[in-house]
């Protein structure tokens, strides 16, 4: 399969509208989500709990139902670990994974 340079610049040219794009929709959820997080906080008949009991803020509408609840995560520095581990043990417990990237600028 050969691509022609003026192909690979049309293709280059629909990556980046479509990333414009997706960049436009993703503000537009943003959005969205901060108007629906208002209303879950605001709204007293929203007040619900989770099977274990924990408090949330639900709300069931005509097609979707809506949840908000607190989520943990928790990260570790990496850096930190470094120091901790030596370099053998640090080897047993990480993970590279390695992919390919594409950048279009």
């Amino acid at each position: 399969m050969c691509t022609t340079i003026a192909e690979m610049n049309e293709t280059m040219e629909q990556i980046k509208e479509w990333k414009r794009i997706k960049e436009q929709a993703e503000d537009n959820i943003s959005a969205l989500n901060a108007k629906a997080i208002e209303f879950l906080n605001e709204t007293e008949a929203c007040e619900a709990v989770d099977k274990k009991r924990n408090p949330i803020r639900k709300f069931t509408g005509t097609i979707f139902k809506a949840t908000l609840s607190v989520q943990e995560r928790e990260s570790v520095d990496k850096t930190e670990v470094k120091k901790l581990l030596s370099t053998e043990d640090y080897k047993k417990v990480s993970k590279v994974s390695v992919y390919p990237v594409l950048r279009i600028s």
